[in-house]
């Protein structure tokens, strides 16, 4: 929790680093405390099983192995009682310390956010670019399709296998994928966490249009 400013007030740091240490031991107190209980239900069975068979031979009991692991598993219960209250207590300081602090935490994560925004806009300005000359190369060649067609060639073999595709030729009919205008839509706005930028646009017809 508050991994981006906890770093810049070691009081909550510190806070925070106890209730992760408290957490850790009340798993592994958890995991002793079930453990335990397993192994208090295996020793019961067999020391009535031991005792009912010595009996029958007429033979001294064996001490059995329940009362010790019964003691250790109370002791264990009570040792995961005492984390679950340091956890308890744990917590409720750092809630407290969030309540007396919380305009200087408040301010410092408005400052991660700007921070991390700009780095998210910055990438995202990048693959923006990218991405609208990929737009301008793909529209260059529809062009070139368009406006200059290959030769016809005459077809002397029968007939041979296609492939239909109904409507402009896009990378969106190629490959099913989002329309461009909602690509360029979801990066300005990535942009836009950033400092004020302007982007280029695609030449020619507008990226819109193009979907």
């Amino acid at each position: 929790m508050f991994e981006q400013v906890k770093d810049r007030i070691p009081e909550l740091a510190e806070l925070e680093d106890r209730i992760e240490d408290l957490e850790q031991e009340l798993g592994s107190a958890q995991a002793r405390v079930q453990g335990l209980a397993l192994r208090v239900s295996e020793a019961r069975e067999e020391d009535l099983s031991k005792e009912a068979l010595a009996l029958n031979r007429g033979r001294k009991v064996p001490p059995p192995r329940e009362p010790e692991l019964r003691s250790q598993l109370q002791g264990a219960e009570r040792a995961l009682e005492v984390l679950q209250r340091r956890l308890d207590l744990a917590r409720s300081d750092r809630a407290r310390y969030i309540q007396e602090h919380r305009a200087r935490i408040e301010e410092l994560l408005a400052e991660a956010q700007q921070r991390e925004a700009s780095r998210v806009a910055e990438g995202a300005g990048q693959v923006l670019d990218d991405l609208l000359r990929l737009f301008e190369a793909e529209d260059d060649a529809r062009n070139l399709a368009r406006l200059h067609p290959p030769p016809t060639e005459e077809n002397s073999s029968g007939p041979q296998g296609h492939t239909t595709v109904w409507g402009p030729l896009t990378t969106q009919t190629i490959t099913n994928g989002p329309r461009r205008g909602d690509l360029e839509s979801a990066l300005r706005y990535l942009v836009s966490l950033g400092p004020a930028s302007e982007v280029g646009e695609v030449e020619g017809e507008s990226v819109e249009g193009a979907a």
